[in-house]
């Protein structure tokens, strides 16, 4: 390959080796060419000691040398029943006569061979599978592999997984938790309400229910409410709990004299009568019930539960902490002094650590409770919030000197800079994953379909380095199979069916992965739908839906609105024509269908006008009788809502992560045109897919 004439000698080689792409194929096919600075500052992130492109050559002979060590791999993947051998490579410097390889399965069983019998005679360095040591089929699982010889033991982690749960056609609803309202909520949805609205799709017809993550974010002043950047993925949102239906509560004067307070009541109702959720105002409510509750039930044989809790979640007591220094010391740890990190005050002896951990026991709890009544389709988004307690308590897995993001496309014309730092591919390893492990159980607890956000980013993902932006950057590999053997282990155990965010510019070898491992894919109609092909067929394999949460909901794209984003540029490519096409495509389709022609032919219960109520109906109809494994379906189209969740490439004058529904769940329940669309979904989700239907155009 010869060597880019713009980069300094050695940069491109460099960069390759650390598993940095020096040039990656744009959105239109072009090839487009990293600049050398961003190589530099992509290199430094990762901890390549590199001040700029002329020291590329020691930088490379130094990275040579350490990946020259000659020793086992620290984690093997193994993928169960997928016809594929494992092979391993064995340190050369192993003498094979005076060795020996175990496996210690993670049950406890360990088999032992000398190396000289494993050894595989086909390969040309010294090589054993895995299959010959286990004497058959490994079962999934953790397990380790040990080399003994005349050198030091060398251990390795074996990653043993089988495909992902395959999923059961049928269909779900989807709502974010903020916005869903009931008659007695605080202005926000909580615990309780989320049962509730998962016993009405139940009720439906339906198999599960969707909403974004459940992770606790920043809610005091300034609040940071994004889903998609947490304060950690190893607990659940506080705000959610519903302190109503709290069973201590009772015992707790002061905590249920805080409750029923004309403070709270005045709040409360401000917050009701606010059409967005106003976190910073809920989140203090909240505060001083919480305190008083966490104060009592953190004491004497009432607290044996909560401390049984800290016991079992020693993280989430170290989380309560990190919460408690933050309020005293600010929301940068990185400004906190330096004798916070020794901090090791048990968090049941912190009064604001106390509240958060007790917090954390009671959303468990709620949560736990939720999903009983729910099968919930959970949210695992693809970073956490730069200040949040991930990156502070586990900072070897994360490189701070970059964020993670997307380079420029149609909708987005400047990028996108998700302000998180990326996880750090090579420590990941070297640590055994332990922190990724922690995630996606804590991610699949209570799920029965798990969302992976930005799936391409088990493969690479795009870096931009400090001090540049979303415009430059370059991508980063990972270890891709570790990474998908460690996520379909995870669903095997949970029992549950994955599905790959995979929208926008992915590379095709991500998708031949996703269908290896039987992870399904991501179809949105809105951006495959056209004047042309008003209702293109999604393919086989994939949840199916109308939009997304960073998308115009129906009703809004149905009267022009437009993805993306006009302070960036980001902006829906098709004409005011072209939408007058579309819709005219979709009418005639709903007049030559008595079925749907009926949702045009009678008054709606939520004013959404007929002709758009009955365009919707056809896209649901359309996706429910398709081929998709799972349909899901927004109540807020069912409502002819037309606010948008999140606004990509806005800041909080946008009001993103906010939006609460008019309409009660109550209301919900009983509106005869909500009972009607749902009744079409459900009907097209039991008749059977032709081979016509089937077919991708």
């Amino acid at each position: 390959m010869t060597a880019r004439a713009d980069l300094s000698p050695g940069l491109e080689d460099l960069a390759r080796l650390a598993g940095v792409q020096p040039g990656y194929r744009a959105y239109d096919g072009t090839e487009h060419r990293v600049d050398e600075a961003v190589l530099v500052g992509v290199l430094r992130a990762l901890g390549v000691g590199l001040d700029d492109g002329a020291g590329a050559p020691a930088a490379l002979a130094a990275l040579r040398r350490e990946r020259a060590t000659d020793r086992l791999a620290p984690v093997v993947a193994h993928r169960i029943g997928l016809g594929d051998e494992t092979p391993v490579a064995i340190p050369a410097a192993a003498a094979p006569g005076g060795s020996w390889l175990t496996l210690e399965l993670e049950d406890g069983t360990r088999r032992r061979e000398r190396l000289a019998e494993l050894l595989d005679p086909g390969s040309a360095r010294p090589t054993v599978r895995l299959s010959a040591l286990a004497g058959g089929a490994l079962p999934p699982g953790y397990h380790e592999l040990v080399l003994e010889g005349p050198g030091a033991e060398q251990r390795a982690l074996v990653i043993a997984a089988p495909r992902c749960p395959a999923a059961t056609r049928g269909w779900g609803l989807f709502h974010p938790l903020y916005s869903l309202s009931t008659e007695g909520d605080w202005g926000v949805g909580n615990y309780g309400s989320l049962a509730e609205l998962g016993r009405f799709t139940r009720a439906s017809g339906g198999s599960i229910l969707g909403t974004l993550p459940l992770y606790p974010a920043f809610l005091e002043r300034p609040a940071d409410p994004s889903p998609y950047l947490p304060v950690t993925r190893l607990g659940y949102q506080e705000l959610y709990i519903d302190l109503a239906a709290v069973p201590e509560l009772a015992a707790v004067d002061e905590a249920r004299r805080a409750l029923e307070s004309p403070a709270v009541a005045e709040g409360v109702a401000a917050a009701r009568r606010s059409p967005t959720v106003a976190y910073e105002a809920l989140e203090g409510l909240h505060r001083s019930v919480l305190q008083p509750l966490a104060d009592a039930l953190a004491v004497g044989r009432a607290g044996q539960p909560l401390r049984d809790f800290a016991d079992a979640h020693p993280e989430l007591e170290a989380y309560a902490r990190f919460r408690a220094a933050g309020e005293r010391h600010g929301r940068d740890w990185r400004r906190w002094p330096a004798a916070v990190k020794g901090e090791g005050r048990p968090a049941l002896e912190d009064p604001a650590a106390r509240r958060h951990l007790c917090a954390q026991w009671l959303a468990w709890r709620q949560l736990e409770a939720a999903a009983e009544a729910a099968p919930l389709y959970g949210d695992l988004p693809v970073g956490v919030h730069p200040n949040g307690f991930d990156p502070y308590s586990t900072p070897e897995a994360f490189a701070p000197l970059a964020h993670g993001g997307a380079p420029p496309d149609p909708f987005f014309a400047l990028g996108q800079d998700w302000a998180f730092a990326p996880l750090h591919p090579v420590a990941l390893r070297e640590t055994r994953y332990r922190y990724l492990i922690d995630v996606l159980r804590v991610a699949f607890a209570a799920v029965v379909a798990l969302r992976v956000d930005h799936v391409m980013g088990l493969h690479r993902l795009y870096w931009i380095p400090e001090g540049f932006d979303a415009r430059h950057g370059a991508y980063v590999t990972y270890p891709a199979d570790e990474l998908r053997a460690l996520v379909a282990l995870e669903a095997h155990r949970a029992g549950a069916v994955v599905v790959g965010e995979d929208l926008g510019t992915v590379d095709p070898l991500v998708r031949t992965a996703m269908d290896r491992d039987g992870m399904l894919r991501s179809f949105v109609l809105e951006f495959a739908t056209s004047a042309a092909t008003p209702l293109p067929s999604p393919p086989a394999g994939c949840i199916a839906s109308w939009g997304s949460h960073d998308l115009p909901r129906f009703a809004a794209f149905y009267r022009g609105a437009a993805p993306g984003a006009a302070t960036d540029g980001g902006r829906d490519r098709r004409s005011d024509a072209e939408r007058a096409a579309w819709r005219a495509e979709l009418a005639t389709r709903v007049a030559s269908d008595p079925e749907l022609r009926a949702f045009a032919e009678r008054p709606g219960s939520s004013g959404q006008p007929p002709e758009e109520r009955a365009a919707l109906a056809a896209c649901l109809a359309h996706l429910a009788g398709g081929p998709a494994d799972l349909v899901l379906v927004d109540v807020g189209d069912l409502l002819g809502d037309d606010a948008q969740e999140n606004r990509p490439g806005t800041g909080v004058e946008a009001d993103n992560w906010r939006h609460r529904t008019a309409t009660t769940l109550e209301a919900i329940r009983t509106d005869p045109e909500v009972a009607a669309l749902l009744a079409l979904v459900d009907s097209g989700r039991k008749t059977a897919v032709t081979p016509e239907a089937a077919c991708v155009p």
